[in-house]
């Protein structure tokens, strides 16, 4: 991406890195999602993905080890309050200071980066975790300190709402990745099936195997979203339905993937702005169901991922101890549905207990 395409002049004919355009051009499903975000965290949020986005870029386009301690240098210049440059380091640095965001979290974004750049080859999807806690859980994590989450259940599921989008971008951009000499499918998974990594990567082509390893895949990604989604609905009001909807969007792009019989080595899934419209009326639908609002969030990610997830969530919740969850007040009608949802949940509460008092064994 040439960054020099993004900027423009402001009133007083200052060029000014216009962060909006970046995000627009480089993730269009995360770009529909982010506008449905309450006015006080749009910007902030396309500061976070703008900076996300061209590190990444220094990383992919002809970047060097001494990129990786450049961005790790350029990191800690803005923690200690002294951006490099006016540009997107200056606004982050703003972002990170007002709404207190960890440096553990852009650091395991940037080793998420460090991984990428040693052209680093995923054993079992142990590994593959891994890397997607660094480079995108860590994303979500971000987002969450935005929106003043501090509560360890709903940012684990932040995190995985970002590994499953991850798992989405791998599963869509597998014969992209191979002819950029790079491959995140497990070696592991490929073996099983009988394909040699190596080989494969010099000549990469659709196989029925590839699209199992292709199905596999998106199923994990799948669940991910599952898991993520129960955590929506303790999100701030204003900010639930941009994730929400950023979840449907994400998945339904393995959706596509799925109607193309899962070759994304011959061809790149899209979702289209009228499925996007789509999605993000489902997800308005969905919020606003009492039914669905009285799930419970509760962890059931793997020990092994729980294990990863704290470089991300301590941090967090370590550096919020003592303050309060940063929503906005709510007026008079918003007051009055909080009302009628408390009491709807508490009507199924007691619904469920007598249920079950009636299915226990008597005594």
């Amino acid at each position: 991406m040439e960054i020099s395409n993004f900027y423009t002049k402001d009133s007083m004919g200052e060029e000014t890195l216009d962060c909006k355009k970046i995000m627009a051009s480089g993730s269009k499903s995360f770009y529909a999602a982010s506008r449905l975000f309450p006015s006080r965290l749009r910007d902030p949020a396309t500061v976070i993905y703008t900076y996300c986005r061209l590190a990444d870029d220094m990383v992919d386009e002809g970047g060097n080890r001494g990129t990786i301690s450049e961005l790790k240098m350029r990191l800690k210049n803005i923690y200690n309050g002294k951006a490099s440059n006016d540009g997107i380091d200056k606004s982050f640095q703003d972002v990170v200071k007002k709404y207190n965001i960890p440096i553990a979290l852009p650091m395991a974004l940037i080793e998420g980066f460090d991984w990428d750049m040693s052209n680093r080859r995923y054993k079992s999807i142990t590994d593959l975790t891994e890397y997607a806690i660094r480079v995108a859980g860590s994303v979500g994590a971000m987002i969450s300190v935005l929106m003043g989450v501090s509560e360890k259940r709903a940012l684990v599921c932040a995190c995985r709402l970002g590994i499953g989008m991850q798992f989405t971008n791998i599963a869509r951009d597998v014969g992209e990745d191979a002819r950029n000499g790079r491959l995140y499918i497990p070696q592991e998974w490929m073996q099983e099936v009988g394909i040699n990594p190596r080989d494969w990567l010099k000549s990469p082509r659709y196989t029925p195997e590839v699209a199992k390893l292709v199905k596999r895949l998106l199923f994990l990604a799948s669940q991910h979203y599952v898991e993520a989604s129960k955590a929506i609905f303790v999100l701030p009001k204003d900010c639930k339905l941009s994730i929400m909807a950023a979840r449907y969007i994400y998945e339904e792009v393995g959706n596509e993937i799925k109607s193309n019989n899962f070759d994304s080595v011959n061809s790149r899934a899209h979702v289209s702005l009228n499925k996007k419209l789509f999605l993000i009326a489902k997800s308005y639908k969905e919020l606003n169901t009492p039914f669905e609002n009285t799930r419970d969030v509760n962890q059931n990610e793997p020990p092994y991922l729980a294990k990863m997830l704290t470089m991300l969530v301590d941090p967090i919740i370590q550096q919020s101890k003592g303050k309060r969850c940063s929503t906005m007040p709510l007026n008079f009608l918003e007051r009055l549905d909080w009302v009628i949802q408390l009491f709807l949940k508490l009507s199924a509460r007691d619904k469920y207990q007598l249920i079950d008092s009636r299915h226990s064994p008597r005594q």
